[in-house]
């Protein structure tokens, strides 16, 4: 029996985060006005305590006389890694008044690793202590969405919960000076319980019935759903595409890709009056605010396996019917791309062997007896990339690569890739496009 499996999470607007899940007695968690209880707080990683020794753990207390403002984050969550040298300067603007604290769930290595990499990229050290592998203060402040923020007053009182928006030299002066002026408070949809192993909205899985709009299922935006997809495929049980919490663009994409194809913002086409309707650039709050407002979906396909193959066009229906004001299409179109070529006809690429392995994150690429068209796939499908790559080396062999630099930086890809005799060039190429249109 074959099977197939693909969970995707979106971490590109990153407010859609469930964070450690909460038993009934502490599911409300402090608000504002609350004291904090003097907790002590473990596995803290670049943190000097009152002498300026180096420490791992830490009090409420120990940071009175202070504004303590705490940075609930993840690696994962683009908003949160924006904040940190913004954070940075302000604790050195306000030195001795100010503390930020992060606070992440995931492990000590995990995070080291991360900043050790965002620093290199930065060339810069980061003087913010971190308390990793975190359930503590995620129970006395629960949240679902990232980042959050939770500011604590130098007598240890809840001040305010916000945003990063709320997060600016000005609010800090004024917190500081005791000149309170009522900061925009985070609010936090009531987390839905769901099981991604039954279907979407049956039996109150996500949600209840009256949100029902289509079957396969089709229904709007739901509160306290994570922005993610799962797709399987076997033999036995069929197919299953779900997709929670999805602007418009991307069940188009999802619908389409197929045989091959894969299309995202890279090479869709909004051939549209107002594509507002159907993607955006908003992040945080302001974009979950525009997916409550009737730009948000859920969508849920369960087939047997004798038309598996078919789930594809029968989602392409399903948006036909149900958005009948526009159209999809695959088209040919001449399009700037970035084509990877080679310089020279000696063999840098070849594979040492060994188990195939490839590792992508925001700082470079590596790969392991694995295939230059494996890697290209990887970044069109799950990194933004500046134009559309296509690879024209002609190489099919496995390769080892290392590249210590990302897209979109092209030229410190390229000058990566000069190692290996290979470079990308910014051409036209004859390519296949995804085209949205409006019907009317």
């Amino acid at each position: 029996m074959k099977k197939t499996t693909l969970n995707i999470v979106l971490a590109v607007h990153c407010f859609f985060f469930s964070a450690t899940a909460q038993d009934k007695s502490t599911a409300s968690g402090l608000r504002i006005g609350d004291q904090v209880p003097d907790v002590i707080i473990n596995n803290i990683i670049n943190y000097k305590d009152a002498n300026g020794q180096p420490a791992t753990t830490a009090k409420i207390s120990d940071f009175k006389g202070k504004l303590l403002i705490l940075d609930f984050w993840a690696t994962w969550c683009s908003p949160c890694v924006a904040m940190i040298p913004k954070m940075d300067s302000l604790q050195t603007e306000f030195s001795g008044k100010l503390q930020f604290l992060s606070v992440t769930y995931q492990s000590e290595k995990e995070s080291i690793s991360f900043l050790k990499k965002l620093e290199k990229q930065k060339s810069h050290h980061y003087n913010l202590p971190n308390a990793v592998a975190d359930e503590k203060l995620s129970k006395l402040f629960p949240h679902t969405y990232l980042p959050h923020y939770v500011w604590i007053d130098a007598s240890g009182k809840v001040k305010a919960i916000t945003g990063f928006q709320e997060v600016s030299y000005n609010n800090i002066k004024k917190a500081i000076e005791k000149q309170y002026t009522r900061l925009a408070e985070k609010t936090e949809a009531p987390q839905v319980a769901f099981d991604k192993s039954t279907p979407l909205l049956i039996d109150g899985n996500g949600g209840d019935k009256s949100k029902l709009l289509y079957h396969s299922i089709l229904c709007p935006y739901i509160d306290g759903l994570e922005l993610a997809g799962d797709f399987s495929a076997d033999s036995l049980h069929g197919r299953k595409i779900s997709i929670r919490n999805a602007n418009l663009a991307w069940l188009y994409q999802v619908a389409y890709s197929e045989n091959g194809h894969v299309f995202n913002e890279m090479n869709t086409v909004f051939a549209v009056a107002d594509s507002s309707r159907l993607t955006s650039s908003k992040v945080g709050k302001a974009y979950r605010d525009w997916l409550q407002a009737g730009n948000g979906f859920c969508y849920e396909l369960i087939i047997p396996p004798a038309i598996m193959k078919q789930g594809n066009k029968i989602m392409q229906q399903d948006l036909l019917r149900y958005f009948s004001r526009y159209s999809a299409q695959i088209e040919q179109r001449e399009e700037y791309c970035l084509v990877l070529k080679r310089t020279s006809s000696t063999d840098k690429l070849k594979s040492s062997g060994g188990k195939p392995h490839i590792d992508l994150d925001r700082f470079g690429y590596q790969l392991h007896n694995t295939t230059i068209g494996n890697l290209l796939y990887r970044l069109n499908f799950t990194q933004r990339t500046p134009l559309y790559l296509i690879d024209e080396t002609g190489y099919n062999g496995k390769v080892d690569l290392t590249i210590q630099a990302s897209l979109p930086d092209v030229s410190a890809v390229n000058k990566e890739l000069e190692r290996y005799d290979l470079t990308f060039e910014k051409s036209k190429r004859k390519r296949e496009v995804l085209v949205i249109r409006d019907t009317q």
